[in-house]
């Protein structure tokens, strides 16, 4: 089936940023699966509604990514004999048209299959996680690339630390693709095209982006919460007395552990191994400090704000 495509290679940067806003990439994916450690679906919902300027928002990383691809694409050839080639294009869904791929390249692997490429660059403390498999962020990239362009298989290679190179093929997943376009049709024919705001979800990166974006736009007025939050407020309090009473638990049972290891550092019973171990570690003693060097102390104190929900 044909697909339609954008030609990119000739686009500016910013324009380039402001195409990939008029539907969900392959970079959004995990992001609306409330997989990406670094972007929350609020901030994406933001940007693909125009309530965020489209700015270049790139950093350290991204530079060198866009940098180290050709090296690492063609590392990837010599290394397996299987050609790769760029498309410079915008590669678009026949049934959802808001859904696109904007793919490092093209392989045609051993047996005349074309087949997804992508290159990545990573720290070398993933080093351990890359060896043996592709983060699930960029799973979910290349599922949705692989949905988008009607493909069944991807190699995804990654250059660790600047000196370690890895690769990996990542095949077709029908049950990840389903769950994966219904969220990402959900996104966008219930939020983004309404102008609703999503659901905060329960990613670290919302909570991030929350704690950011709210920290300093504190009011000491009451607000009048909707009728809608009742529901989730008692559905709060009901998992925090749960949470309270398994972290009673937990320590009863951590308790008649240490009992029974007195001692002794290391036990074992049917192949689990139990570990008590004593760590040491120097801290500084901020009272005493205080106490008899007080100009010392306000000369390296730095002060910290947050904001602390609570729920009466």
């Amino acid at each position: 089936m044909k697909r339609k495509t954008i030609p990119t290679g000739k686009l500016t940067r910013m324009e380039w940023l402001q195409l990939r806003r008029k539907g969900i990439g392959g970079s959004d994916a995990s992001v609306v699966m409330g997989k990406n450690p670094y972007r929350s679906i609020l901030q994406l919902w933001e940007e693909k509604t125009d309530k965020l300027p489209v700015t270049d928002s790139g950093n350290e990383y991204t530079y060198w990514g866009n940098v180290m691809e050709p090296i690492i694409r063609k590392e990837f050839m010599n290394r397996t004999g299987i050609k790769v080639r760029q498309k410079h294009a915008m590669i678009f869904h026949p049934d959802y048209p808001y859904l696109f791929a904007d793919v490092d390249g093209i392989a045609t692997d051993e047996r005349g299959e074309k087949c997804i490429f992508e290159a990545k660059t990573a720290s070398q403390y993933k080093e351990e996680q890359w060896e043996n498999e592709v983060p699930e962020e960029y799973v979910l990239q290349v599922q949705h690339y692989l949905a988008v362009c009607g493909m069944n298989k991807a190699y995804v290679a990654a250059l660790i630390g600047g000196n370690k190179f890895v690769y990996h093929a990542i095949y077709r997943d029908e049950t990840v693709i389903t769950e994966l376009i219904r969220k990402e049709r959900e996104f966008w024919e219930q939020y983004v095209i309404t102008g609703k705001e999503p659901p905060a979800d329960a990613s670290e990166a919302t909570k991030d982006y929350l704690d950011k974006k709210f920290s300093d736009t504190v009011t000491d007025a009451s607000i009048q919460l909707q009728d809608s939050m009742k529901e989730i407020l008692s559905e709060y309090q009901e998992v925090d007395s749960k949470v309270k009473e398994l972290e009673e638990q937990k320590k009863g049972l951590a308790n008649q552990i240490k009992a029974a290891m007195g001692e002794y550092e290391v036990g074992e019973v049917d192949g689990t191994v139990v570990s008590w171990k004593k760590i040491s570690r120097k801290s500084l003693d901020s009272t005493k400090l205080r106490k008899e060097l007080p100009k010392v102390f306000e000369s390296y104190c730095s002060t910290t704000s947050y904001r602390k929900l609570s729920i009466a």
